[in-house]
């Protein structure tokens, strides 16, 4: 009874510490304002401002820089996207690795 009773527990915990780590987003999407993002600058890596061809990863923020209504700030100048916002980019070279899942503005891991 008690093993039984035991492994309940485990699998209820178990399934909590999974629907939490799925409801949480841990990073939020960068995005670049109208200014920014215009014409193919929106195809232009956000951090070393190369042209990023169809190999490119999608830039990220963390749960710091992304927090409220900052996720909606414009990555490169800072400003409010408001309707108009695209996908922020950076190229093969700055998100090498594990790097693509850092942070664009502080660098921090952005899972």
């Amino acid at each position: 009874m008690f093993k039984k009773s035991l492994l309940l527990l485990a699998v209820l915990i178990t399934f909590a510490s999974v629907s939490t780590e799925a409801s949480a987003p841990n990073y939020y999407p960068a995005l670049l304002c109208n200014n920014c993002g215009f014409g193919f600058k929106s195809q232009h890596c956000v951090k070393c401002d190369k042209w990023v061809n169809t190999q490119f990863h999608k830039a990220r923020l963390c749960t710091s820089c992304g927090f409220g209504s900052k996720k909606q700030d414009c990555v490169k100048c800072g400003k409010w996207t408001g309707n108009q916002s695209y996908e922020a980019r950076i190229c093969n070279e700055c998100g090498f690795g594990n790097k693509r899942e850092n942070c664009v503005k502080c660098g921090k891991w952005a899972h």
